[in-house]
């Protein structure tokens, strides 16, 4: 006749017996990649309307002061526009008018071109991206490829990219770049290279930017290689787009845009 501590050794093990399986599942469960949500998945990502920017987002935290998201992915409904950040603080998710400070591997996709850097500031009014500043070692832009005009030939820079210390995008100046510190510009027949320059992306236009008071004025220095065309840019295979919610049977707005 086994004794009550002989009883009690042997419940016990049958307990741990009984648990085991149980805690090996719950860890595969919890190693297992989730389909929702996934920012490298544009097809897990929430439903988004045309015009509304909507996040997705690793986790989320909600200070008295500010919003804390991790792994942010944010979009526009109907737009290329696309934000994607390690790290993003906002004092408000109300994207009538917010600031949102970025940090940690920032991509930014626009209508007109790219940017990329180490940390970014962005401001939204009516859900709409209106000025951005990255700053990175060093910020990157790259001109989002454009139809080529028929015949002639033009001096104005074709298909942009290049980087500085701090680029700054102006919407309401109708698209305009600035690109400030060891800037330097490419086109695939130009290359370009001073302390500040501003690219309006409407009218491909350049021109130096007036240096800060008291600082002397920098010399400009470039190439232009002589019978050169530049390369038709390679335009990507078109990135999948976020679910786009489906619009009223009245309604004229435009498909979602599909871009790089």
């Amino acid at each position: 006749m086994k004794t009550p501590h002989a009883q009690l050794q042997l419940l016990v093990a049958l307990l741990l017996a009984a648990a085991l399986p149980c805690a090996a599942h719950a860890a595969d469960e919890d190693s297992s990649p989730r389909a929702d949500c996934d920012p490298e998945q544009a097809a897990s990502w929430p439903t988004c309307s045309v015009g509304t920017l909507c996040w997705c987002a690793g986790d989320v935290e909600y200070r008295r002061d500010k919003v804390i998201l991790n792994d942010l992915v944010l979009y526009q409904g109907g737009s290329p526009l696309l934000v994607r950040a390690k790290r993003a603080e906002t004092p408000s998710t109300d994207t009538a008018d917010s600031t949102w400070n970025l940090s940690g591997g920032v991509r930014s996709r626009l209508a007109q071109g790219q940017l990329a850097a180490d940390n970014a500031t962005v401001h939204f009014e009516s859900s709409n991206l209106t000025a951005a500043m990255f700053d990175g070692k060093p910020a990157t832009f790259e001109e989002t490829p454009a139809p080529a005009a028929p015949g002639g030939t033009s001096t104005a820079l074709a298909n942009v990219k290049g980087s500085a210390h701090t680029i700054e995008y102006d919407n309401a100046a109708g698209g305009e770049v600035r690109l400030r510190g060891d800037v330097q510009l490419f086109d695939g027949c130009k290359d370009i290279h001073g302390d500040g320059f501003v690219y309006n992306l409407t009218q491909k236009s350049l021109k130096s930017l007036e240096p800060v008071a008291g600082a002397s004025h920098e010399r400009i220095r470039g190439t232009f290689q002589q019978k050169c065309k530049p390369a038709p840019a390679a335009v990507p295979a078109p990135a999948s787009s976020p679910p786009a919610a489906a619009a009223p049977a009245e309604s004229t707005a435009p498909a979602a845009a599909r871009s790089p």
